[in-house]
């Protein structure tokens, strides 16, 4: 009846005025809600219904937007409710989907191509240009980081394989250090993307959910699906983010999200670029903690994220101090910003281009590859800044500097990467972790001597057990314990145990916290001691 009563309806010539929306749905009949928060180009002046829903026999894809045409009828099975039949849609022209390469774009951007061997020069000059448009006390790391995140395709081809392309990022500074400023002026320019505070947005809001009216349940997509294939940069993550990290961790994963319905629940598409802005985690009191009050970065992320794993799923960290000295905003800029025109040609150019259109040759994949394998050299460690997917998020990075600057083909569709861009991007993503805030290389250092057995660590322990050898056959019989439970094992004293345990830390075999956990060291130690001596002696180190 319902399917008799659409078709009747299809066949009406008169067009009301139509409304953008986005809808999902996998039935014969598709059934969207309009409500007057979603965009609107020709209504002007008119007061929208608070909620109409409308019924279309037309085939929907997920996560695009359309333009419906649709006529307003009584429902004759639902009390003449007023609902809308679609009878004609188009997909949205949206500037990225519709945006072309000509004559004129190609011209509009040449002022960002880079000179071979200058790569260096023109990032500095690119940055010191986003002056112009978000004030003269912009800092260039945070210009960088804010533009490689908006200049990313979706996917690119590594060999025979596609890979994600756009970058998930997070900025993490002290208030008032510029980065909402930076992000806000960029998006103004670029007209692309969409900010959104993770301090007020609930689950429902970012992934989606079933909610009841006064026809039954519905499902409702939330703001990630929504901006498939655009970008959001989430707001006052240390206000909110903890709760929703795992969804966004299974988002990056799959790209894709769930959402939960009244009889199960569907997943729809979700490759959005995404850059998390944050303040540090707050005391008791509730105020940031200052980044220098932080032994390291890693402290930093670890209190505002949590897992270690969610952690390495992010492509780049960077961390924003405050300032030495205050730049007035009164200063002379040297260098103006290009033409908007460019910068909005330029992004769009990124975003539409194919898997196929960016250009890595082996060669060069080869030399990602070779980056990657020394970072992980250099700062490897449990905690993943690079890790078994270090030559991904070099690439997307290398692919997103190239961007910046325009490598393009001779056909103005194609983006080349060249290893000047990859030897930038790793540079970049060094200086991210190797600073004296940060302080990766430090950490690394120090964790990777819990990891490490060498014959003085072999003797240390030697000593360790010719006077207690039931604790170190404890230890290592356990996982964790408590420092109690250890006590009462050791039969010691409270000096001497304390004695004990200080050692155990200083050469490096325990992780000694809330609880006492045996590292790397102290079991490859362990395999390798004598355990037939009885002979008391402390090793030395």
């Amino acid at each position: 009846d319902v399917i008799a009563f659409i078709k009747s309806a299809v066949g009406i010539p008169d067009k009301e005025p139509f409304i953008r929306v986005k809808i999902k749905s996998s039935q014969a009949i598709y059934k969207a809600v309009v409500t007057d928060d979603m965009e609107s180009e020709v209504l002007r002046n008119e007061q929208p219904p608070a909620e109409l829903t409308v019924y279309s026999l037309f085939p929907l894809e997920s996560g695009r937007k359309y333009r419906i045409f649709y006529k307003r009828f009584p429902h004759p099975l639902q009390n003449q409710n007023i609902v809308g039949i679609v009878t004609n849609l188009e997909e949205s022209d949206t500037s990225v989907r519709k945006f072309k390469v000509n004559d004129g774009v190609l011209e509009s951007l040449k002022c960002f191509q880079a000179e071979k061997g200058k790569l260096n020069e023109k990032m500095d000059e690119l940055a010191e240009r986003v002056k112009a448009i978000a004030g003269p006390e912009t800092m260039k790391e945070l210009a960088w980081m804010v533009d490689l995140f908006y200049h990313t395709p979706l996917e690119f081809m590594f060999g025979d394989r596609k890979e994600r392309g756009y970058l998930d990022m997070m900025i993490v500074g002290e208030p008032r250090s510029g980065k909402s400023q930076t992000t806000q002026a960029l998006l103004n320019t670029y007209e692309l993307g969409t900010i959104v505070s993770l301090k007020t947005a609930s689950r429902a809001g970012l992934i989606g959910g079933s909610e009841q009216t006064s026809s039954g349940y519905r499902s409702r997509l939330g703001i990630i699906p929504r901006n498939h294939e655009g970008a959001i940069i989430f707001e006052e993550f240390s206000g909110g983010g903890k709760y929703i990290i795992r969804e966004l961790t299974e988002i990056r994963s799959s790209n894709m999200v769930r959402i939960d319905k009244v009889n199960g629940s569907t997943r729809v598409p979700a490759m959005v670029r995404m850059l998390s802005i944050s303040n540090t985690a707050t005391d008791k009191e509730g105020n940031s903690i200052p980044i220098r009050q932080y032994p390291n970065g890693i402290k930093i992320l670890l209190d505002l994220i949590g897992a270690s794993e969610d952690i390495a799923r992010y492509d780049l960290f960077l961390l924003v101090d405050k300032p030495k000295t205050y730049v007035s905003p009164t200063t002379k800029i040297d260098l103006e910003a290009f033409p908007k025109e460019s910068y909005k040609n330029r992004v769009r150019w990124i975003w539409s281009r194919k898997p196929e259109q960016v250009r890595i040759n082996r060669q060069v994949q080869e030399f990602i590859v070779e980056c990657a394998n020394n970072l992980n050299k250099k700062y490897d460690s449990h905690l993943q800044f690079f890790g078994a997917e270090a030559w991904k998020k070099l690439s997307r990075v290398a692919i997103a500097t190239a961007a910046m600057v325009c490598s393009i083909d001779e056909t103005g569709e194609n983006l080349v990467v060249t290893e000047e861009h990859v030897q930038w991007a790793m540079k970049f993503m060094i200086s991210c972790y190797d600073n004296e805030v940060f302080r990766l290389r430090q950490y690394v250092e120090e964790q990777r001597k819990y990891a490490t057995c060498n014959e003085q660590a072999v003797q240390a322990l030697q000593g360790i057990y010719n006077t207690n050898p039931t604790l170190v056959e404890q230890l290592e019989m356990s996982t964790s314990m408590t420092l109690a439970h250890l006590r009462s094992i050791s039969g010691l004293s409270n000096d001497d145990f304390n004695k004990l345990v200080n050692r155990l830390a200083e050469c490096y075999f325990i992780h000694y916290g809330e609880k006492i956990v045996p590292s790397e060291r102290f079991r490859l130690a362990a395999s390798r001691i004598n355990r037939d001596a009885y002979v008391k002696g402390v090793g030395g180190l």
